[in-house]
Formats: structure tokens, C-alpha cells, sequence
């Protein structure tokens, strides 16, 4: 039977049987990126797609799909093809992901935290936000050391200093102007925390009423160089539940930290002649693979859309999504790490491999 409202769009629903063993098929509207590949391997012809399309764009709030209860034999293979973990099988209370002989596609994220550099370049990339850099940072007084004293006396409070100061470590303390007390600043003060004794606000104020020194140059000896895991700690830490193994964060790593295996080998072949542009392939791809390029002046003639192959999955769900077939994802392997025994879902997973 079907357990769940279909308002909840957030959640999924099960479909459950008890015979011989109990077997439960549920799937996950959250995890499920509208790819298709169940729809593709399901022998039964039970699961339908949702327009998928309005669905990515915010015009639809529905499902992604719908399993219908009296076709589903829960043979397990939507949930041995689906990519996301979107769709899992599980008989008599384990998921046959754990189970050997159901097949297993390879889909996976490693981080070596011995080369990682801490730079959170994959944080700010990765469109899923499944990554997270912590970082803890030595006090600067370690590194950035000097004095800086305004002479009050010939201060006049005109802040140009602050108005110059790179690091924004001058403050003015302003007030309302009353007429007990008419002057609209009050004070000045140095923030040294954010001060780099960089001497901008001795050059500048032309009361000769700042004097700073910085010690880096006389004593750059003696200033130690930051280690990172030493005075610079951290730690990069993957959230595999969100992680689409897109290779994002693998692409731009400078130091080749983060590893990914991808679940198919391919590529995605695009129409431009038959696209319209609709962004529904732009907006549905959970991998942020696709774009409408921008011309860089007037009269530029751009590639009406394009995709970047090191950033694709190959999952289908831009092709499923485009409503004048403008996209065909051609999947030349799909990498298991368990491979199908029986020859039947062997030729279901074929299915895969053809142009979609």
C-alpha cells in the first residue's frame, strides 16, 4: 500500500508487501532529481514521471514520479539503478544495497585531508552545499606585529585616515550634535585586530597626528611562518547524504585532494538548432552543468547552450525534462561496484547505455 500524503512534497511514499518475506519500496521526493533512470530500467512499466520540466521551474508542485501499487512487483531494480539513493529496497528490514546479490552502482566522494590545503574553494562551488571547511586560525598577533598611537591633541577628527585605512581598523565614534554638546565626533580609536601596521593612516593624515610601526621588516626573522594543521587547523568534512558526485570540488581543487567515482561514463550531446531555451534542463540538473552562456560584447554569436562534461553525471534528468528533446545523454558504462548476476537485469541495466 501507498503510505503518504501526496501534499507533502518534501517526503516520498512506500509501497509494502508480506509473503514469504516483507518487502518495502521507498522513495524520497527530496533525494529524487527527476533523472528517470527507474522509469528507464522498470520492467513492470510502473513508474510515471511528473513534468518535470514546470516541477524544476517552481510552476508544479508535485511529485517528481509515482510508483503505481498494483504494477510494482518490488523487484528492487529502481533502487539498484538509482543513482542518489532516492529509491531503496529493503526486504525483511535490510536494504538490499547491503545485499550481495543485488547489483550496486558506484557512486562515491573521498577527501584526503593529509593534502587538503583548507582553501574552501569546493565549499563555495559545490551546488548541492555538501561540503563544509572548518577552519581555526591562529590569533594574528603571531604574525602581524606593531604599534599605532593618534596624538588626540592634534587630531581634528576628520576620519580621512579611516576613510583610507585597507583594513577598516579606524573608528570614529559619532554622536547626534547637541547644543550642550555640538561636536559630531567624539573619538577615534584603533581596532587592533583588524590593523596591519601598514602605515597608510601615518602617510595620509595631514595633522601629522598618527604614528605607526610596523616590526615585520626589523624583526621578519623572528616572525614565524603560519603550518597549516599547526596554526592554521581544519577539516573538511563531505555530507554524502547531499552529495550528487557532480565533481565540482574535484575539478577546481588545486592540490587534487578530493576524489570522485561517478556512476556512468558518457556524454551529453544538446541540439541547439531544436532548443528553445526554456532553462528547464538549466534548472532541473542537479549537478549546475548546463548554462546559457552570455555574449561578452554586442553582436557576439554564442553557443545557445552548452554543458560541462567534467561536471555532468550523466543521470538524464535534462533530457527527461526538455519538452522538444533537444538533449540525448549517451551513457557508454556504467561503473558498479556490484555487478548484475541474472542475465535479465543485465539487459535491464543495458537499457541504460542506450541514447536517452
Amino acid at each position: 500500500m501507498i503510505k503518504a500524503e501526496k501534499s507533502v512534497f518534501d517526503e516520498g511514499f512506500e509501497i509494502s508487501r508480506e509473503g514469504k518475506e516483507k518487502r518495502e519500496l521507498i522513495w524520497n521526493n527530496n533525494k529524487c532529481v527527476g533523472c528517470g533512470i527507474c522509469y528507464d530500467v522498470c520492467p513492470a512499466q510502473a513508474i510515471v514521471l511528473g513534468p518535470l520540466g514546470a516541477i524544476a521551474k517552481g510552476i508544479i508542485d508535485t511529485f517528481k514520479l509515482n510508483i503505481d501499487e498494483n504494477k510494482c512487483i518490488l523487484c528492487g531494480l529502481c533502487a539498484s539503478a538509482c543513482p542518489f539513493d532516492a529509491l531503496n529496497l529493503y526486504i525483511n528490514g535490510v536494504n538490499s544495497k547491503d545485499i550481495e546479490r543485488y547489483p550496486k552502482i558506484k557512486r562515491d566522494i573521498e577527501v584526503s585531508q593529509e593534502t587538503c590545503v583548507l582553501c574552501e574553494q569546493c565549499e563555495v562551488v559545490c551546488p548541492k552545499e555538501a561540503i563544509r571547511v572548518h577552519r581555526e586560525l591562529t590569533e594574528r598577533s603571531k604574525f602581524v606585529v606593531g604599534e599605532i598611537n593618534i596624538n588626540k591633541e592634534k587630531c581634528v577628527y576628520c576620519g580621512i585616515c579611516a576613510d583610507y585605512c585597507p583594513a577598516d581598523a579606524i573608528i570614529l565614534e559619532r554622536v547626534i550634535p547637541t547644543p550642550t554638546n555640538p561636536k559630531p565626533v567624539v573619538d577615534i580609536r584603533v581596532d587592533t585586530e583588524r590593523c596591519v601596521y601598514c602605515r597608510v593612516c601615518e602617510y595620509v593624515c595631514p595633522h601629522d597626528a598618527i604614528e605607526a610601526i610596523c616590526y615585520k621588516c626589523p624583526l621578519h626573522k623572528r616572525i614565524p611562518h603560519a603550518k597549516l594543521y599547526e596554526d592554521i587547523k581544519g577539516e573538511t568534512i563531505v555530507d554524502k547524504e547531499l552529495c550528487v558526485t557532480c565533481g565540482w570540488c574535484s575539478h577546481i581543487c588545486p592540490v587534487n585532494a578530493i576524489k570522485i567515482e561517478k556512476p556512468f561514463e558518457g556524454e551529453v550531446k544538446i541540439d541547439t538548432e531544436k532548443c528553445n531555451a526554456c532553462e528547464a534542463c538549466v534548472y532541473i540538473c542537479p549537478c549546475s552543468a548546463l548554462e546559457f552562456p552570455e555574449a561578452k560584447k554586442k553582436g557576439e554569436k554564442v553557443t545557445k547552450l552548452v554543458v560541462n562534461q567534467n561536471l555532468c553525471v550523466l543521470c538524464g534528468a535534462c533530457a527527461k525534462a526538455c519538452p522538444v528533446n533537444a538533449i540525448k545523454v549517451e551513457r557508454t558504462k556504467i561503473n558498479f561496484e556490484r555487478e548484475p548476476i541474472s542475465k535479465a537485469w543485465r539487459n535491464a541495466f543495458n537499457k541504460l547505455l542506450k541514447v536517452n
